[in-house]
């Protein structure tokens, strides 16, 4: 009966662990997410003489005029420059933007000439130009406002040469830059498009862009860089072939059980009946 009891009782472990899901259908699989290209600028300064030209026109004689800045540009011969930019740069392409706050106004013959410039934004393509937007107003040679526009295209950056904004900083220094046509509309016709005007230099420092993963979902490891993704079970799925197999281990231990019982009730002779007491003579 010993031997009988523990064959029935691993037979009916097994079949009840069969039964059971097995912890690596449950256990989620880790799988290691991307690292994000984005960069986030995080400080900087932009640099540029608009055109000395026209600084020249305008602070002579014939137009007798001059030129403020205001809310965060600043002046400091030959150069314009603003500060703490805002923006985002893929570490991949080089495309981004960066935008910066502050203005510069610029009159003279007494108030008919008035050109305002305001918040550049430097637009890099990817492919070595950028472009320079920024907030225009300008009144025409009758001093009449003409242009009125939010982030205009004014200028044309060249030759940047090759930025690596994985290495935590994009600059460049007196790169090229041409006006395009709504910069000569800006500048009241004085100057026609594919002009010349003042290079332009961009410093910029950015956050990290590469080998940071995005934060993970489920990790048993905080330190660990990968994300939880677990296999999900279709809802009705019916485990059959645990099942089967459990069938199987349960007719198992019916069978040894029944051979068990058997072959004990073979082993067990009968007893032999005792002899009556002899008769005594008389």
């Amino acid at each position: 009966m010993n031997r009988f009891a523990t064959a029935a009782t691993a037979a009916a472990f097994a079949a009840t662990a069969l039964l059971v899901p097995t912890a690596a259908q449950a256990a989620p699989i880790l799988a290691t997410t991307a690292a994000s290209s984005t960069c986030v600028v995080t400080g900087g300064e932009l640099g540029w003489g608009v055109k000395e030209g026209f600084r020249s026109y305008i602070s002579g004689t014939i137009a007798n005029g001059s030129w403020e800045v205001a809310d965060g540009a600043s002046y400091e011969t030959p150069l314009f420059g603003w500060t703490n930019p805002t923006g985002e740069i893929d570490a991949v392409t080089g495309e981004g933007s960066v935008s910066f706050a502050g203005s510069i106004h610029f009159t003279g013959h007494d108030g008919v000439l008035n050109l305002q410039i305001a918040n550049p934004t430097v637009v890099l393509n990817g492919d070595g130009t950028a472009k320079l937007l920024m907030d225009t107003k300008s009144n025409n040679a009758q001093g009449e406002l003409v242009v009125d526009e939010q982030q205009a295209y004014l200028g044309k950056i060249e030759a940047l040469g090759q930025l690596d904004p994985a290495s935590g900083a994009v600059a460049f220094d007196q790169a090229p830059a041409v006006l395009t046509a709504d910069g000569a509309d800006a500048f009241g016709g004085f100057y026609a498009s594919g002009d010349e005007l003042d290079p332009v230099s961009l410093t910029l420092q950015l956050g990290p862009c590469e080998g940071t993963p995005a934060a993970p979902a489920q990790s048993a490891d905080s330190n660990s860089e990968t994300v939880t993704l677990t296999v999900d079970e279709p809802a009705n799925s019916v485990p059959w072939l645990p099942i089967a197999i459990g069938g199987v281990a349960l007719a198992v231990i019916a069978v040894t059980a029944g051979m068990l019982i058997a072959g004990r009730k073979r082993g067990a002779a009968p007893a032999a009946p005792e002899d009556d007491a002899a008769p005594s003579d008389s």
